[in-house]
């Protein structure tokens, strides 16, 4: 095939020696001269003309035609034609040529100008993206101190996620739209390197999935904010985005993509999604701040990962001598996300410590300065969680560093709370000290449970005691305790106490077994008891719970509250903690969470004591009033449970082993704290009377009702009784009183209230002055007192739980 081109070009000077050259041996006569093929050629020109501008054929002084296979003269009006053969494989070879010459040259420009671009084979459609501004953008901050690192990992290549070895990566699709920002000096996206990954289905029995490890509706979320980092760090894409892939390789995660934009002027934004969820963080260098958001759908806690989250994005800062400036400080918070029951088998939300107090109260919480794991076990019976913390509004962290404070050490048991260091006290105290002042001469002291063993800390402190059984059934908790919380049974200072540890003291004795089948098998039966009998029995086990299982029997067998009223004296006393106190918007307690409670108050009440008393105590740092029960085999030490401030205060003067380190014995339980316990609160009344079968009481004994029936006081008459001659006197109807009527309502009110401790020094007086004549005036004093309340009052008073 020929190919004819037609070109027309300007020469600047040309001599008519090269022009009579280039005629005669480019362009020579036509061998066929006819006027029809001149005509032909003059057209040809004329075409090429007319395509040229005015100017080009104005001032051409050579212009030439190019044709392949074919031969024309060149016209007289525009100087002579010549002819270039070209063969296709010369322009095949010339293209060819060029296009690799200028992709050599378009590839070397791109390494050097855009490093970032270069994406390796293990990537999938990475996509970056880069500005040459972005050298000039950096703060002066990070690149006067010499620390160019930033610098130049922005010209170097972030480094791309992989795949745990032999683990199962399902296939999954990617979709991205990026937006050209002002305030991002670069953009790149990285994609999983699957080439460890096994394939779907390969592996089937290796990869069982059990039911716990299934991806439900519902997840952890861990937030952690760490300041004091260095600022290159901070402001360094790769050394973040090698961290950040480090953390998702230890945690056993799998990291699908991330995507990272360096900011103008200065930080970095890292998004990374997860086979499990997603993992996020953005630093402010010049404050030395990052904050990371961690979400997995997982069956693996992320609490563990904390450590390795300091240790990988808590980079120290040091100064120009190498010396650290300060130490990254940690705070983070820890929820559960999403919906489990129903959607897992078989799962229970009791069964989770993630879903008690733990989580609520404590790891939610973003807003504490520390917040330390100190322990985290399993026994053969429940889980043990120590955490310690810093919460700035009791204990700030500058008294901490300065050692005027401690920080606070809470032990959870399954996730529920069991004690704090700063609780410890109010909490021990009030469960062992009222029931023991209300006994006059405890010596033998039973404690169900109290592993921490600080309620048998409290029992020793007492003078009269010579021997504490205590019974717990997990003998791995009382370890960990001694190990963790070894404050909470430190008896050093207790001069009573001849060993540094409660649990080693010569009067303790203590068992690792079933408190129920202990109690049940020495005091079961009344009439077959070898055991010595106790004259306070304090039970410290678990919160009443129907659901944890090894609380059981404990709240619900009557068998076991009658062994445990066996096993007292005659004058014995039982106390227990009951959980959380009423609050006045709860259900009755046969039909809310409270009935163990409701069971074993019934429990105590048929079982034969003769006085019950509900107490609360506000201070033990559980977030809500706790409470307690005493109760009492005889109802004269109810003159005990009613003594003044100023009886109690002697009391424990009396009865109390001296410190020696001369601090006092006791740091929440005094004479004035004890008057408060003496009558239960307002809102027990309340619940109680919420029961479903509404108790009689609460519809007549409580407040005055204008439409009952009211007779005055005329209408009766005191009187000495005719019944017989020692029957004393009373008050008696001067008319006929209707049944149900009420008795002068209005002026009941001021009825007034003697201690039984003040109507014994009543007593005392009176019958002194009976026997001495000097002392009549005194007689004439207080006789009308000491008759009016022997004859109208009431003396001898039982007050007992419905």
């Amino acid at each position: 095939r020929h190919h004819k081109f037609i070109c027309r070009s300007r020469a600047i000077i040309f001599t008519q020696e090269l022009q009579r050259n280039l005629s005669s041996e480019m362009c020579p006569p036509a061998a066929h001269g006819s006027k029809d093929l001149q005509a032909r050629r003059r057209l040809g020109a004329t075409k090429l003309d007319k395509r040229s501008t005015p100017a080009l054929m104005k001032d051409s002084i050579y212009q030439s035609t190019v044709s392949m296979g074919g031969t024309h003269k060149n016209n007289d009006n525009n100087g002579p034609l010549f002819i270039i053969n070209l063969s296709p494989q010369f322009l095949v070879l010339t293209l060819s040529l060029a296009t690799v010459f200028a992709f050599s040259v378009g590839t070397m420009s791109r390494l050097i100008l855009f490093p970032n671009a270069v994406m390796k084979p293990s990537s999938y459609l990475n996509a970056p993206i880069a500005s040459p501004m972005m050298m000039d953008n950096l703060v002066d901050k990070v690149t006067k101190d010499g620390n160019n690192n930033s610098n130049n990992d922005a010209i170097r290549n972030l480094p791309s996620p992989t795949v745990s070895e032999g683990k199962e990566v399902p296939f999954t699709t990617f979709t991205t739209k990026l937006f050209h920002a002002e305030g991002a000096l670069t953009s790149s996206t990285i994609h999983l390197d699957r080439s460890d990954a096994a394939v779907p289905g390969e592996n089937e029995d290796d990869n069982v999935i059990d039911a716990d490890e299934l991806h439900l509706p519902a997840g952890q979320h861990l937030l952690v904010d760490v300041k004091n980092v260095d600022a290159a760090f901070l402001n360094s894409e790769v050394r973040l985005a090698e961290a950040m892939l480090e953390l998702v390789n230890e945690s056993k995660l799998t990291l699908l993509s991330y995507h990272c934009h360096a900011l103008v002027p200065i930080g970095v934004s890292c998004a990374g999604v997860l086979l499990e969820s997603h993992v996020a963080f953005h630093t402010w260098p010049d404050k030395g701040v990052i904050a990371m958001d961690l979400f997995t759908c997982g069956a693996g806690l992320l609490i563990p990962v904390l450590p390795m989250i300091k240790e990988l994005f808590g980079i120290p800062t040091y100064d120009a001598f190498g010396v650290q400036m300060s130490e990254p400080e940690m705070v983070w918070s820890h929820k559960l996300r999403g919906f489990r029951e129903g959607f897992s088998p078989n799962y229970k939300k009791h069964e989770n410590p993630l879903e008690q107090d733990v989580s609520q109260y404590h790891l939610s919480r973003h807003g504490l300065d520390t917040k330390e794991k100190l322990l985290s076990a399993k026994t053969d019976f429940q889980h043990v969680d120590i955490y310690e913390e810093i919460d700035p509004r009791y204990v700030s962290q500058a008294s901490v560093e300065k050692s005027l404070s401690q920080p606070e050490k809470i032990l959870f048991l399954d996730g529920v709370q069991q004690s704090s260091r700063y609780g410890d006290a109010a909490y021990h105290e009030a469960l062992v000290h009222p029931a023991m002042l209300a006994h006059p001469n405890p010596k033998r002291v039973a404690i169900i449970g109290g592993g921490e063993g600080a309620t048998l800390r409290e029992v020793l402190k007492h003078k009269t005691v010579e021997g504490v059984k205590m019974v717990e059934i997990d003998g791995e908790l009382v370890g960990l305790c001694r190990e963790h919380l070894a404050e909470w049974s430190d008896c050093s200072d207790v001069e009573g106490c001849d060993a540094d540890s409660c649990f080693d003291d010569s009067r303790a004795n203590v068992t690792f077994e079933d408190a129920f089948g202990w109690f049940t098998d020495s005091y079961g039966k009344e009439d077959d008891i070898e055991e010595e009998l106790f004259d306070v029995i304090i039970m410290d086990a678990l919160d009443p719970d129907q659901f944890v299982e090894i609380v059981g029997n404990l709240y619900k067998d009557n068998k076991f509250v009658d062994a445990l009223f066996n096993g007292l004296t005659e004058d014995g006393v039982f106390v227990i903690q009951l959980g959380e106190a009423d609050h006045s918007t709860d259900p009755g307690d046969d039909m809310g969470q409270s009935q163990d409670v409701r069971d074993m108050k019934n429990g105590l009440e048929s079982v034969g004591f003769e006085s019950m008393h509900l107490y609360e105590e506000g201070h033990s740092h559980f977030l809500a009033p706790w409470s307690y029960l005493v109760c009492f085999k005889d109802s004269e030490l109810r003159a005990n449970w009613y003594k003044t401030s100023a009886e109690i205060e002697i009391e424990l003067h009396q009865r109390l082993h001296r410190t020696r380190s001369g601090k006092p014995a006791l740091s929440s339980f005094d004479g004035p704290t004890m008057l408060s316990y003496q009558f239960p609160h307002r809102n027990v009344e309340i619940v109680y009377c919420r029961r479903e079968d509404r108790p009689w009481e609460c519809n007549h004994l409580m407040g005055i009702n204008p439409e009952w029936s009211s007779i005055p006081l005329s209408h009766t008459e005191a009187r000495k009784s005719t019944v017989g001659d020692f029957a004393g006197r009373g008050l008696f109807a001067a008319t006929d009183i209707s049944a149900d009527s009420r008795i002068d309502m209005g002026n009941s009110v001021t009825a007034f209230q003697i201690l039984p401790s003040s109507w014994s020094v009543i007593e005392s007086i009176f019958a002194l002055t009976e026997s001495d004549e000097q002392y009549d005036y005194v007689r004439d004093e207080i006789s009308s007192v000491h008759t009016f309340a022997d004859g109208y009052g009431f003396y001898d008073v039982k007050l007992v739980s419905a």
